[in-house]
Order: C-alpha cells, then sequence, then structure tokens
C-alpha cells in the first residue's frame, strides 16, 4: 500500500479540487472573526477521525444556539501570534511595545473567553464542549493584572509602567515648561529688532531652537542646529537654554533606558507564558472556527450531519452553498436535493436532460459527504451519512493539450487511478461516465466499470445518458435507476430527482423548444431504433405514471390539511363559545352576589334599628363577606375546572324531558345541579349548592337516569370535602377559642354541614362556658348539647348548623 500512497494523496487532492471544497471554505473564511484563526481554516479538510468530526460538528452546534440569544466572543481584533510566539524564543530579544500588547491582547482575550464559558459553577447544559474546550485556556490571571494597561493602544509605555517612569516623565514635563519660558523671554528680547524670522519655538536635533534671520544670527549668542533650505533662516540654540536642553537630554535618556528595562521585564514575563499563550491562541483559534461554522449554519438553514454505521445515504433538502452564494439577491431559486440509498442498493445512476441537474446533483452529494467529515454543518433538513474512508470524484473535463490528453483520454487516465484505489469504505462520483466515445463501446466501457466498483463495495453514483447503463441499474440487485424531472407540460426540467425510475435525455423535446426546424426534429424521430423508442416510450409511461401519483399524494396532503384547517377552527369556535357562556355565568353570579348582599344589608340595618348588640351585627357582616368569597372561590374554581376540560365541542342532541329535582348536566359547566323550577319562557332553574342560575333547556346537556334526584347533601358545595367535621379547642385561650370557633362554624356552614363537633375538655369548665355563650348568639346555630359519652361527654359540644 505504501507504494500508492502518493497516488491516493494525489487522487484525494485532485477530488477536493472537482467537488470545490476550497471555495467552500474559501467562503467561510468571511464568518472568521479576524486573523487569529486563519491558519486554522489553511488546515481544515474532510478526514476520518469520526470522534473529532463529532466533537466539531458539536462545537459547530452549539455555537449556532448560543448565538440566538449571546454575542459572539470578541476575538476580531486579535492578531495570528505565532509569529510574534517563535521571536519570544530568541533568547535576549526584546519585543516592541506594539508587539507586546498584541500578546498581551491574546492573554486578556483568553481569559475573557474562559469566565465566559467554563468559569461557572455548573457548566452550562447548552454547551458541554465549548465549556470544555474554553476550560483548556491556561490562568492568565496574574500575567493580565501585571501587564494590561502598560502599554497603550498608540504603542507607547503607559507612565503607570513604573514609579521611575513616571517620575522622571513629571522631571521632563518640567524642563520642558522651563526652557519653553526661557526661549519666549529671548523672543521677547529680540521682537522689536526684527531679528527673528517667525516668533515660534520649533525642534531641531531634538534641541529646542528659535528661528532667526541668517543676516542678525550674530546677535543671538548660542548654537546653530540647522538652516532652512532657503538659507534665510537659521535655527539656533541660545545659550540661555543651553543647560537646560542638556538637563532635557539627559532624562530623555533615561526615559529611553527605563522604557527599555520595562519592555525587557515585560518579555520575559511572557517568555515564561509562552507555552500557555500558544496553547490559548489554539483555543480561541478553535473556538472562533466554531462560531464561524455556527454563524454560517444560522444563516444558511443548515443541519447537523450524522455519520451512521451502516451504509445509508440519506439526504433531505439539501442545497449546494456555493449555489445559494451565487443566487443569492437574484429571482433563482436554490433546488432541494432529496435521495435515499439503503443497503443492498449502493450504486445510483442518474440520468436525464441536459442541464436537468445531474451535475450538480453528483457535486451536492459530493461537497456534503466532504463537508459532513470535516466538521462543517450542511444546508439540508437531514443528512445522514455513512463515515467515508475517500470521496473520489471524476467531473467536468480534464482535457490538456500540455498532456496530450483527449476530454475520453484524460478521463481515463482518472478514473485507471480511482479504480486501482478505490475500497468498500469509499465514495464514488462519475460524471457522463462513457461519453465524449463512440456509444456502443462507451456504454460497454461504463458498465464494466461499474462492475469493478461494485465489486470493490464502494458506494457509487454516476450520470448518464446510455440507455444500456439505466438498463444495468435495473438489472443488478445493488443498482438503482435515479431521474432527474423533465416537465412534459412546459418542456422544461424541475430539478427535482426521482429515485427508482430512469431518467428520458428529452433530446428531441428541447431542440423543438430551443427552436430547432420541426422537420428536422420529426426526420430525428423517424430515424429513432425502433427499440429505443419503445424504450423511451416506456420510461415517459412510467414518468406520466409517476407524475399522476404525485397529483393524487398532494390532493390528498390538502384534503388532509384542509380538514385539520376545520378541526382546529371548530375547537377555536368552541372554545370561544365556551368562555363566551362562562363569561355571562360570571356575569349572573356577580348580579345575584349584589342582590344578596343588598339584601343582607338590610337585615343588618334592621339588627342596627332594633338595637341589636353590635357583636352580632359585626358577625354577620363578616359572614356576609365569607359568604360572598367562598361563592366566588367556588365559581372560579369551577370556571378553571370548565376552561381545562379538552373535550370537543358536543354535538347536537334532542332536548331531555325535564321535571323538577331532576339532576342535570349544564353544558361547559363541571358541577351538576337539580332542577328547581321550571320557567315560561322556556328558561330552567338549576340549583348547584347554594348557587341557582336560569338557563335554556338546550343547555341541558344530560338529565341522570333515575327520574327525581334525592335531597341535596351531595351537590351543597364542593368545600364540604375540604371544611372538617371537628374542632380541637384545648389548650387555646377562651378569647383564641372563640376566633377559632366562629372561623370553623363559617365553613361548615358554607360547606353545608348539618352537625359538627367541638371539643373544649373538662378542665375548670371556662372553655365550655365561653363558647355556649357564642353558640347561643351565633347566627349559623341552631342548637347546641353536649355530647354524647361515646363522643366525649361533657368534654364536647355537639353543634347543629342552620339550613
Amino acid at each position: 500500500m505504501a507504494e500508492h500512497e502518493p497516488i491516493l494523496r494525489s487522487l484525494d487532492l485532485f477530488s477536493l479540487e472537482t467537488l470545490e471544497f476550497p471555495a467552500v471554505i474559501e467562503m467561510l473564511r468571511g464568518f472568521l472573526s479576524g486573523p487569529i484563526s486563519v491558519p486554522l481554516l489553511e488546515r481544515v479538510g474532510p478526514h476520518t477521525d469520526l470522534q473529532k468530526i463529532q466533537r466539531d460538528l458539536d462545537l459547530a452546534r452549539e455555537a449556532r444556539e448560543y448565538l440566538r440569544e449571546g454575542t459572539r466572543p470578541g476575538l476580531a481584533s486579535l492578531p495570528e501570534p505565532s509569529a510574534l510566539l517563535d521571536k519570544l524564543r530568541v533568547e535576549g530579544l526584546t519585543l516592541a511595545a506594539p508587539e507586546i500588547l498584541a500578546l498581551v491582547e491574546v492573554a486578556r482575550a483568553a481569559l475573557d473567553v474562559y469566565r465566559t464559558f467554563a468559569q461557572k459553577d455548573a457548566p452550562d447544559p447548552a454547551t458541554p464542549h465549548l465549556a470544555e474546550l474554553a476550560g483548556g485556556i491556561p490562568d492568565f490571571r496574574a500575567l493580565v493584572a501585571d501587564l494590561v494597561g502598560k502599554i497603550n493602544p498608540d504603542g507607547t509605555v503607559d507612565s503607570s509602567a513604573s514609579p521611575e517612569l513616571g517620575r522622571v516623565r513629571r522631571h521632563i514635563e518640567r524642563a520642558k515648561v522651563e526652557i519653553q519660558s526661557s526661549l519666549e523671554r529671548v523672543m521677547q528680547r529680540f521682537s522689536k529688532d526684527s531679528v527673528l524670522q517667525d516668533a515660534v519655538v520649533t525642534i531641531r536635533n531634538d534641541r529646542f531652537v528659535i528661528p532667526v534671520r541668517a543676516e542678525e544670527k550674530r546677535r543671538v549668542q548660542g548654537v546653530v542646529h540647522a538652516a532652512s533650505s532657503s538659507g534665510a533662516t537659521v535655527y539656533i540654540e541660545p545659550l540661555e537654554t543651553l543647560v537646560l536642553n542638556n538637563e532635557l537630554v539627559e532624562l530623555q535618556d533615561r526615559e529611553f533606558a527605563e522604557v527599555q528595562r520595562l519592555l525587557g521585564e515585560f518579555t520575559r514575563q511572557l517568555c515564561d507564558h509562552r507555552d500557555h499563550l500558544k496553547r490559548a491562541a489554539e483555543i480561541l483559534a478553535e473556538i472562533d472556527w466554531a462560531f464561524a461554522r455556527g454563524t454560517f449554519a444560522g444563516q444558511f438553514d443548515c443541519t447537523t450531519p450524522e455519520l451512521i454505521q451502516n451504509r445509508t445515504i440519506c439526504l433531505k433538502g439539501v442545497r449546494h452553498p456555493l449555489l445559494i452564494m451565487a443566487l443569492s439577491g437574484g429571482n433563482s431559486r436554490v433546488i432541494h436535493l432529496s435521495l435515499e440509498l439503503k443497503p443492498p442498493k449502493r450504486t445510483l445512476i442518474i440520468s436525464g436532460p441536459n442541464t436537468g441537474g445531474k451535475t450538480v446533483a453528483l457535486k451536492t452529494i459530493g461537497i456534503v459527504a466532504l463537508m459532513a467529515q470535516a466538521g462543517i454543518p450542511v444546508p439540508a433538513e437531514e443528512v445522514k451519512l455513512p463515515l467515508f474512508t475517500r470521496v473520489l470524484a471524476d467531473i467536468g473535463d480534464q482535457q490538456s493539450i500540455a498532456a496530450s490528453l483527449s476530454t475520453f483520454s484524460a478521463h481515463v487516465t482518472n478514473i485507471a487511478a480511482m479504480a486501482q484505489a478505490a475500497g468498500p469504505n469509499d465514495l464514488v462520483l462519475l460524471d457522463e461516465i462513457g461519453a465524449t466515445t463512440e456509444p456502443n463501446e462507451g456504454a460497454a466501457l461504463a458498465v464494466a466499470i461499474l462492475e469493478h466498483f461494485r465489486r470493490r463495495g464502494a458506494i457509487t453514483v454516476v450520470t448518464t445518458h446510455h440507455s444500456r447503463l439505466k438498463a444495468y441499474a435495473a438489472e443488478t440487485a445493488e443498482a438503482v435507476n435515479a431521474a432527474m424531472e423533465f416537465d412534459e407540460a412546459t418542456l422544461r426540467p424541475t430539478y427535482r430527482l426521482l429515485v427508482g425510475l430512469p431518467g428520458k435525455s428529452s433530446a428531441l423535446e428541447v431542440a423543438a423548444r430551443l427552436g430547432l426546424e420541426a422537420s428536422i426534429v420529426e426526420k430525428a424521430r423517424s430515424l429513432l431504433d425502433p427499440v429505443d423508442a419503445e424504450a423511451a416510450a416506456l420510461v415517459a409511461g412510467l414518468h406520466q405514471q409517476r407524475a399522476e401519483m404525485d397529483r393524487q399524494r398532494e390532493a390528498l396532503e390538502l384534503q388532509r390539511q384542509e380538514q385539520e384547517n376545520r378541526r382546529a377552527e371548530w375547537e377555536r369556535q368552541f372554545q370561544l363559545d365556551r368562555r363566551a357562556r362562562l363569561r355571562e355565568l360570571d356575569s349572573r353570579l356577580e348580579s345575584t352576589l349584589k342582590q344578596y348582599a343588598k339584601e343582607w344589608q338590610q337585615s343588618l340595618e334592621e339588627l342596627r334599628r332594633q338595637s341589636a348588640p353590635a357583636k352580632a351585627v359585626a358577625r354577620g357582616e363578616r359572614i356576609a363577606s365569607n359568604l360572598v368569597r367562598a361563592a366566588r372561590a367556588e365559581w372560579d374554581a369551577q370556571v378553571l375546572e370548565a376552561l381545562g376540560d379538552a373535550a370537543a365541542a358536543p354535538h347536537p342532541a334532542p332536548a331531555p324531558r325535564l321535571a323538577v329535582g331532576q339532576r342535570v348536566q349544564i353544558r361547559n359547566v363541571s358541577t351538576p345541579g337539580v332542577v328547581s323550577a321550571l320557567l315560561d319562557d322556556g328558561q330552567v332553574e338549576v340549583e348547584m349548592g347554594r348557587l341557582k342560575m336560569r338557563v335554556g333547556k338546550d343547555e341541558i346537556t344530560q338529565v341522570t337516569p333515575g327520574g327525581v334526584a334525592a335531597p341535596m347533601p351531595a351537590a351543597k358545595s364542593s368545600y364540604q370535602s375540604e371544611a372538617p367535621a371537628e374542632l380541637n379547642v384545648i389548650g387555646t385561650t377562651a378569647e383564641e377559642a372563640r376566633e377559632q370557633v366562629d372561623k370553623f362554624l363559617d365553613q361548615a356552614f358554607l360547606a353545608g354541614r348539618a352537625r359538627v363537633r367541638v371539643i373544649h375538655g373538662h378542665g375548670k369548665g371556662i372553655l365550655r362556658k365561653a363558647l355556649h355563650e357564642m353558640f347561643a348568639d351565633h347566627p349559623h346555630v341552631e342548637k347546641f348539647y353536649p355530647a354524647t359519652p361515646q363522643e366525649g361527654g361533657s368534654g364536647a359540644t355537639i353543634v347543629e348548623l342552620a339550613n
């Protein structure tokens, strides 16, 4: 196998170029943040490490999900640091300030990414692979704390980098101010004598000077540092500032020395972290590449391809990414490719008209396989593929004048190398196999080539116009035909792949559509071999049957959708009707409660006029409030229960025969009731617990079998099961006991209980006396008496409640 390695590598590179994989990678370059991930992109390619492929796909998927709510890590300004890291290998070399700043920015970005994805109490379940990748970033906290802010964005060392640098720079500023003031005094002295060319201070040879007219230079004592190009001006450093300028130069030398010392120190710190910085840069590049693929997946509506164990190819709604880019912004749309190839089928023979999309389909299958095995999401609805050892493709015209190769020779040369290399885990793609030569020999050669790849166990997809290859697909168990659909009505291709049917070349139809004279087309038809004409007619009939089946399926799907829409509309209308009814009933409840409240207030006013005890009046007000509150609570519970009922709207049924006392069910109300009155206007009065409501007879959906219902204890209230039948107040004070028992009696009355027991114990009889006094005046109490010995004797009191 070793002697074949150069052939295999050249085949792989040739196939990548043929399937335009480098163009896809170049397109993805535009999704990178910046230079830091460019070297990684240049190494991206399909491979067979399933674990790494799955990890790369998971990273891209997590990045896409993260971008739905989060923002992409800010890596755009980071340089590619490999050259700077290599310079750190040179012993004694000091990096320039901008170079140090670049590496510090890498460290700071790495720290930010670590804090975003990895520094959490628990890893985000949505981004476990990103967290794992970011978790490999070394700890740069100390380095960043030491160096961030020491280099300014303009590449200068900040004065805060060291106390000595700050001190020297303050001295420099003071020296400059002194020199400036001294020169201004000199200029003021000479300003009236026309000695100065201009009243400005400038710098020559790093010294502060003044411009003096050449003919007046002897009047200014000092050092001449330069002259203008015309010779009219000389630049003189007056003697008054000579010492100050010397001091300034000395200070600037000290500043330079301190800056160099600091740069050397910073370089040594970075050198100590060189390996960590290299690892961090690699991780940042991986994360940027993951987010590039995630962004691409979001914009191109991609799916994560699934690499499966069996040798099945399942593609749904696949689109070629380069076609998407080429056709974006135009009126054309990218055709979606769908196909399924399951064992034992492993050879797919695609036929159909010219310009019908056969070659595009072939390239799409190939690029999907390459992208999947490079860890790149695919523009598709679903992609399932086996893991291929290599993808071998012969597509297009490889004619070479320099190599003295014709089109046919170039194809055969390439296929010969593929035939030698192909194995059972390879994908072979051949475009127009057996073309560009004598048809019979070309077809025979094509069949032999397919047989060779079939015996090798490779999955093979070919395009052809040869009828003999269509027959081969029909006769071979491992092969299947596929057709690029052609619309007979418009005489145009639809670009839809139909697996299971041979394609029609439709050459004569296309020629007629393109304007070839009709007599020529008819003459061509007459010259067709009868066998070929019969085969073409058979294929045409199969396509018509397929088209009819597709139309019927679409019609059935349309009917199903219409029925689903009608069902949804019925359900919506039913919900609207039910809620409207509940709102109406709620309004009736509020009206009834207001009426009861009015009557109760009148009764309380009557008690006040009769000088009833204030305690009794207050208890009455409290009871009225409790009654209203309990009625609303019960009603709300019934409304919630009714709204939660998902039953479909009932079908109309004959109105039941009604009689007073019958147990009935009201539409859209879950609690049953009892008919209390039959009214003249077609209305029925129904009692539900302590509530009464009027409804139409058509609202009664069910009458309980058995005729007249028994008295209503079971229907009194849904609170009965919640209100206790006894209360124990032993251990409480008299006031606490009265408060608890008062509340207990309110609940029991609302629940419709007829009899309750209050346990107060024997003791000194204080609780019993206080409670009996309360029972004597309590509006809910009909009568009370000591319990029987079996129920507690004198330690408990039985209370019968008013009806």
